[in-house]
C-alpha cells in the first residue's frame, strides 16, 4: 500500500488511520496494530516536522514481508538532513520519536531516494506470524 499526505499535523492521524485499515484487511493481531501505528505515527512526526519547500508531500509504504512475518513501514520527505537518535532531558518536551522506534522496531534505518531528492526512512515489525508457536510435548511421548 502506497499513498501520500500533505506536510501537516493533520497527516499523523490519517497515517494511522490509513494503516489500521490495511492491518484490519490483513487480519493483523492488536499488539502488531498498536506497535505499527506508534512506529509510523513518529515516522511520519519527523517527516511533516523536516524543513523542506511547502508543496512537497510525505510518501508512506506499508508492506508486509515474508508470508505475513514482517511488516515494513517507508516514511519518505524530501530534506536532506539525516535523522538522529537524541536523548532528551527529563523536561524536554520532545526528541523522542527515534527512540521510540528504535524500541519498537526490529529494525529501522534510512537511505536515499531514488530520485535523489531526500530520504526514506524505514522501520520493520515483527509479527506473530515471524515466530513458530511452541510445540507441545505430552507426557506420554516421553516414556
Amino acid at each position: 500500500m502506497n499513498f501520500r499526505l500533505v506536510r501537516s499535523r493533520s497527516s499523523v492521524p490519517r497515517a494511522r488511520a490509513l494503516l489500521r485499515a490495511k492491518l484490519g484487511e490483513w487480519r493483523a493481531g492488536q499488539e502488531v496494530v498498536e506497535t505499527a501505528e506508534l512506529v509510523l505515527s513518529e515516522l511520519v512526526t519527523n517527516a511533516v516536522r523536516v524543513a523542506v519547500p511547502g508543496d512537497r508531500m510525505i510518501g508512506v509504504r506499508i508492506a508486509c514481508r515474508d508470508q505475513g512475518a514482517w511488516l515494513r513501514l517507508e516514511v519518505s520527505d524530501a530534506g536532506d538532513d539525516c535523522p538522529e537518535v537524541r536523548w532528551p532531558g527529563e523536561l524536554d518536551t520532545g526528541g523522542r520519536g527515534l527512540l521510540i522506534v528504535d524500541a519498537l522496531a526490529f529494525c529501522w534505518g534510512v537511505k536515499e531516494r531514488p530520485a535523489g531528492i531526500g530520504k526514506t526512512i524505514w522501520a520493520e515489525v515483527v509479527t506473530p506470524a515471524a515466530f513458530p508457536a511452541p510445540t507441545t510435548v505430552h507426557p506420554s511421548v516421553m516414556s
